[in-house]
C-alpha cells in the first residue's frame, strides 16, 4: 500500500510536540533563532530584488547584497542552524535528561547535517536552474533531511540522505504543498502584523521609526516561522518514517 501524508495527523502530532516541549522549545530557539536574527535584522538591510524576471540580473543582486553583508550572514546562518537542529534533536525521540543534551548532541551532527545539506541543496538548486518542476519536487524529497539526520546519523551522511529519499516516496508533492500553505498563511500574518507595529512605531518616532523595535518584531516572526516548519517537519517524518518501517 503506497505511503499518503495525513494532514490532520501532522497537525494534532505537532501541537503535541509543541505542548511537551514548549519550554525548550522556548529557550533554544529565543536564543540561537531569535536572537541571531534579530542583530541580522537590525544589522543588515532587506534583500531587494527589483526584476525576478530577469534571471541574471536575479542572481547578481542576490551575490552583491551577499558580498556587502557576509560578515553578518554568515554567522546568523551558522548560529540559526545550530539551534535549528538542536530542536530538531530535541524532538526527535531521543531520551534527554537535560536541554544541554540536545545541545550537545547537535554539536556532534552540526559538519555531518551541513554536509548533508550542502549535498542535497546541490541537486536541488541544479533542479530548479533545469527546470523549476524538478527543483519543487526536490525540496519536498528533501525537507525532512535535518529531523531524520537529528534521529540517527551512524550510518553516515549518504546513509541520512539515502533514508530521506526512501522516507519521503510518494509524498514529495504532499509535503511540498503543506509547506506553502504554511508558509503563505504565516507570511500573511507577519505581513499584517509588521505593518502595523511599522505605523505605530513611526506614528510615535517619526518617519524614521523604532529600529530596535521594528527589527525584534521580524526577528520574532522568523523565530516562529522556524519553530512552526521544524515541529511540522518532525511529525511528517515521524509519521512517514513508521508508514516506511510497516511497508
Amino acid at each position: 500500500m503506497p505511503k499518503k501524508l495525513d494532514y490532520r495527523a501532522v497537525w494534532t502530532d505537532a501541537r503535541a510536540l509543541l505542548a511537551a516541549h514548549k519550554e525548550a522549545i522556548a529557550a533554544i530557539a529565543g536564543f540561537f533563532i531569535f536572537m541571531s536574527a534579530w542583530i541580522s535584522a537590525f544589522l543588515v538591510p532587506p534583500l531587494i530584488v527589483e526584476n525576478l524576471d530577469d534571471r541574471n540580473q536575479t542572481i547578481l543582486e542576490i551575490s552583491r547584497y551577499f558580498e556587502a553583508n557576509w560578515r553578518v550572514l554568515v554567522p546568523t546562518m551558522l548560529v540559526t542552524t545550530y539551534g535549528s537542529l538542536s530542536l530538531y534533536v530535541l524532538m526527535s525521540g531521543r531520551r534527554l535528561e537535560k536541554v544541554g543534551h540536545a545541545l550537545r548532541i547537535a554539536a556532534a551532527l552540526f559538519f555531518p547535517y551541513l554536509l548533508a545539506s550542502l549535498l542535497v541543496g546541490w541537486a536541488t538548486l541544479a533542479g530548479f536552474f533545469m527546470l523549476i518542476i524538478p527543483g519543487l519536487y526536490l525540496s519536498g524529497r528533501f525537507a525532512i533531511l535535518p529531523a531524520v539526520i537529528a534521529q540517527d546519523v551512524k550510518g553516515g551522511v549518504n546513509s541520512s540522505v539515502i533514508r530521506t529519499w526512501r522516507v519521503t516516496s510518494n509524498c514529495g508533492w504532499a509535503i511540498l504543498f503543506l509547506m506553502l500553505f504554511v508558509a503563505v498563511i504565516l507570511r500573511i500574518f507577519s505581513g499584517v502584523a509588521d505593518a502595523a507595529i511599522v505605523a505605530i512605531c513611526q506614528s510615535i518616532a517619526g518617519e524614521g521609526g523604532v529600529p530596535i523595535v521594528e527589527s525584534a518584531v521580524k526577528a520574532l516572526f522568523v523565530t516562529l516561522e522556524a519553530v512552526a516548519f521544524i515541529v511540522m517537519l518532525v511529525a511528517v517524518n515521524r509519521q512517514l518514517s513508521a508508514q516506511t518501517a510497516r511497508s
